[in-house]
């Protein structure tokens, strides 16, 4: 019914819209992309400029955009992040099922078949928990379906009392500097707290992934970091890690406040935070939930190697 080819810069606006009119159904809903024509152009060039090199379309016979499978690829860890499939089926159409499925198979053929993926055997889905169809196409390709995540939110006077409360510390957090000890013991701390982390160390100190970095030291050094950064509509929460000998003491909410404060302060005030927590990380939900976050969304990954 589609006629596929490699994605071009002037299929932007196009993408945007057809991926902004799905994300607002928990059935067709992916978890990198947000919901509003603003964060979908945020995600989609936001590490990759260049958005069209690792994504392909499907268009109909009057040249309308009606499918999309894009990638973020890291060369560094050999991992790919495949932001869809998107396809807008007809409602009325006599085989819907068929027609979707049939659609993001050609779609992941062509993308996986891009240079940019050239030797990644490493691959990862991320949708909501209710996007069956992500599920059985997952399965269908030999995808793993892994924990599910929860996205947490904070609006609103919640959001600003975190704000204020962040910004009467006298002591506490700052933003990460250029000391060589310091970051060093971010790098190991969160290596040694996200052992299938996204990011590595190295790209977080570095900000070659985009993310703020606030750290809290104690006299034996760092006891914990908070990395982030600000989306179109939203500062997002990234990671946060405490020394597994000094939690419980309140460091992990000192440190979101932190980052909050350094996001509004250096690129301007939003009216939201997100976070992701793995489902199962009750430490982390009570931590967020302290601060007055609360659950927007279930999500679950879906992973080939």
């Amino acid at each position: 019914m589609y006629e596929f080819r490699s994605a071009t810069e002037a299929d932007l606006a196009a993408a945007v819209d057809l991926v902004a009119r799905l994300q607002a159904d928990p059935g067709h809903h992916i978890g990198y992309h947000g919901t509003t024509e603003e964060e979908v152009v945020e995600e989609l060039t936001r590490l990759t400029p260049d958005w069209a090199g690792g994504a392909v379309v499907g268009v109909d016979p009057a040249g309308a955009v009606r499918a999309l499978l894009s990638a973020e690829v890291d060369p560094e860890s050999g991992r790919a992040w495949l932001y869809g499939p998107f396809v807008d089926v007809p409602a009325d159409h006599p085989a819907v099922r068929r027609l979707w499925h049939n659609t993001a198979d050609d779609l992941l053929d062509l993308v996986t078949a891009r240079p940019r993926l050239a030797g990644v055997t490493d691959l990862e889905l991320y949708g909501h928990r209710r996007n069956r169809r992500l599920g059985d196409f997952a399965a269908r390709h030999g995808f793993a379906a892994g924990s599910a995540s929860r996205v947490f939110t904070l609006t609103g006077a919640a959001l600003r009392s975190v704000l204020i409360s962040a910004a009467e510390q006298a002591v506490g957090p700052g933003k990460l500097d250029d000391d060589r000890t310091t970051r060093a013991q971010v790098v190991d701390l969160h290596e040694r707290c996200f052992p299938n982390r996204t990011v590595s160390g190295e790209q977080l100190v570095e900000g070659t992934r985009g993310h703020t970095v606030v750290v809290l030291t104690g006299a034996d050094g760092v006891i914990g970091y908070a990395a982030g950064f600000l989306q179109e509509e939203e500062f997002y929460v990234d990671y946060v890690a405490v020394d597994p000998n000094m939690r419980d003491a309140g460091a992990g909410r000192a440190l979101v406040r932190a980052l909050l404060r350094t996001l509004a302060a250096e690129q301007g005030a939003r009216c939201q935070a997100a976070a992701v927590i793995a489902l199962g990380n009750d430490a982390s939900e009570r931590m967020f939930t302290a601060l007055g976050f609360t659950l927007h969304l279930e999500l679950v990954a879906y992973r080939l190697r």
